[in-house]
């Protein structure tokens, strides 16, 4: 097996995130305490300081799974607006290797069974390509990619092919006729990340429900990378999990982004296909074995009040990237953005007079930012992509003092 290949986006952030004075480019919300996250269940304190700090289950602690399943609970066939999704039958056997998959739901929900904690979303992105992913499979990536989603199937030995989200101006769109134009008899898995980082895009209904249908025609596991859901702008733009939408779904998610509590470490899969979970269990056994206790008990109280903590975090990501996009306006020689339809983080590109001053690469416009402001901005090169495009986070609490800053710069230079 070859060398695994550095991970840019996290090089980077490990030269610059704790000394630059200011991130602009962070994928996270706004965190929470230690002693607001208790103050949701009264008595929690008192637990918490008894708790016992011994080994936890490898899948997780029974509670925690079963707060998490409750949050795929099944809406109404209807409402799933298209008749590709569907939150039904699980076949037994997809031709792929680990057959014999059974489902278990709680009336067209999950069970905990269904669900699998890891110590954060990026363990359960490396167990899942350890346990399904062999040499010679072939596996499907939206790009820009999060590049682990590539990086990991391709140490695997797997072909990968690229899925490009086509930024139309007014929308970033995933087009399924490029994803059936890719898809063989050798395709094991596709991978979708919505919304999307870092493009904040969201496939449509239709899109997506054509997407299912041509994974179930391909007999291809569908694995969801789902952390930014419930930042959704609109309601109307909000998807069926891929865990209940289809019956070789994998929905993957994290306490780290619309809760705001990366320092958990908490993540998790879920899935119908509990065959899929027994194969990534025996990965497990040999590297972190379970989840921290502590932190389990934590995203417990996070995941029962869940809704809460999105709701504070959906509102402030509003009231930034409404700052953002009037500052887009004042300054069309520096910044151009084809919105973003969810999550906490944007894609934007240079433009104007900007993009030839930087030769079209906004890395070298973050590293002359950095030298003279201190504030961060992550290049669209680290994913891979498009030199003139570049990261935004907007989902942190000092983003307007942030911007003020970067506009500062920006006004200095004459954008």
């Amino acid at each position: 097996m070859d060398t695994i290949e550095p991970f840019k986006l996290e090089r980077f952030f490990a030269r610059h995130e704790f000394s630059a004075r200011r991130l602009l480019c962070s994928s996270d919300c706004e965190t929470r305490s230690l002693g607001e996250i208790l103050a949701l269940e009264p008595g929690s304190e008192k637990l918490f300081s008894d708790f016992r700090l011994g080994y936890t289950e490898t899948r997780g602690a029974p509670a925690l799974r079963e707060a998490i399943a409750s949050l795929y609970a099944a809406p109404p066939a209807e409402a799933h607006g298209d008749p590709n999704i569907a939150a039904g039958s699980v076949v037994e056997d997809i031709g792929d290797g680990t057959r014999g998959g059974t489902g278990h739901g709680t009336e067209g929900g999950l069970s905990p069974e269904c669900v699998f904690v890891h110590a954060g979303a990026e363990e359960a992105i490396l167990n899942l390509c350890l346990a399904l992913v062999m040499p010679g499979d072939h596996v499907i990536v939206n790009r820009p990619a999060y590049q682990s989603l590539e990086a990991l199937p391709r140490w695997r030995g797997a072909a990968v092919s690229h899925w490009d989200l086509r930024d139309e101006g007014s929308r970033w769109r995933f087009d399924p006729d490029d994803l059936a134009a890719l898809l063989s008899a050798k395709t094991r898995m596709v991978i979708l990340n919505a919304p999307h980082n870092p493009t904040g895009a969201i496939p449509t209904r239709e899109e997506f429900g054509r997407v299912i249908e041509l994974c179930r025609k391909a007999g291809a596991l569908l694995l969801v990378d789902e952390v930014y859901r419930g930042l959704e702008r609109e309601k109307e733009s909000i998807l069926p999990p891929a865990c209940l939408a289809y019956e070789n779904g994998i929905s993957l998610n994290v306490l780290s982004k619309t809760a705001g509590l990366a320092g958990l470490r908490i993540g998790w899969i879920a899935t119908r296909r509990t065959d899929v979970l027994d194969a990534v269990a025996v990965v497990k056994d040999y590297n972190s074995i379970c989840s921290s206790g502590p932190s389990e008990f934590l995203a417990g109280i996070a995941i029962r009040h869940f809704n809460r903590l999105a709701e504070r975090n959906l509102a402030l990501c509003a009231a930034n990237l409404a700052l953002f996009e009037a500052f887009a306006a004042r300054h069309p020689d520096f910044v151009a953005l084809t919105p973003p339809q969810g999550s906490s983080i944007a894609f934007p590109r240079l433009a104007g007079r900007a993009m030839a001053n930087f030769g079209g690469d906004a890395e070298v416009m973050a590293l002359a930012l950095l030298a003279d402001s201190g504030v961060l901005l992550l290049p669209g090169s680290l994913y891979s992509h498009e030199r003139r495009y570049w990261r935004l986070g907007y989902g942190r609490a000092d983003f307007a003092q942030g911007l003020r800053e970067l506009e500062a710069w920006v006004e200095k230079r004459g954008y």
